[in-house]
């Protein structure tokens, strides 16, 4: 929670009036990449939600959100997958559970906006075969990218990075209070332990 904390509290001075006259696009930030990374597995919410609501309504019951056995092989593959890459096991599973929160973030999000607006829930269910090797992908772009910026995520200043890399996606404009608050929780995650 502190770090969260950190994070509103950077933004705040990096969109202040002093520093809003600089161009995000001025530059590549050493942890825009990371990001992105983050932002391209949140998306995936989106379809896992309307796959969930869909066979929900099939079948007359809720959208179960939480998959605890698939959520154990994800962090077992990654910690694994970290350990190849001499990253702590504690600090992956922590950075995993930040992903899969914050796609619950956005599964949950949009199902309860589909429940007040029926309009609006899907009628047909996405293809999750192809859901899942994005997932997969990304997890393992996530594992490399935590490797090759291990000085970043472990510095005392790593809040600060983050929320520059964050706040800049949020400038693009591209992402719905929804999603802007789903990154913010899985970019949480991404500083190591200390």
């Amino acid at each position: 929670m502190r770090l969260v904390a950190l994070m509103i509290v950077s933004a705040a001075v990096m969109v202040s009036p002093l520093s809003a006259s600089a161009d995000p696009g001025d530059h590549v930030r050493p942890l825009d990449r990371l990001v992105a990374l983050v932002v391209e597995r949140l998306d995936t919410g989106d379809a896992v939600a309307a796959a969930k609501w869909v066979s929900a309504a099939r079948t007359g019951t809720e959208p179960t959100i939480d998959d605890p056995a698939r959520e154990a092989v994800v962090y077992d593959s990654m910690a694994r997958l970290g350990a190849d890459r001499d990253l702590p096991e504690n600090w992956v599973r922590q950075v995993f559970a930040g992903q899969i929160e914050s796609n619950k973030i956005v599964q949950r999000g949009l199902i309860t906006r589909w429940r007040f607006d029926q309009a609006a829930a899907p009628g047909s269910a996405p293809d999750l075969t192809v859901v899942r090797p994005v997932i997969d992908r990304v997890n393992v772009e996530i594992v490399d990218q935590l490797a090759a910026r291990r000085a970043e995520l472990t510095a005392p200043d790593c809040a600060e990075r983050l929320a520059g890399s964050v706040f800049g996606v949020f400038g693009a404009g591209n992402t719905d209070a929804l999603h802007q608050a789903a990154l913010v929780r899985a970019a949480a995650a991404l500083c190591a332990p200390r």
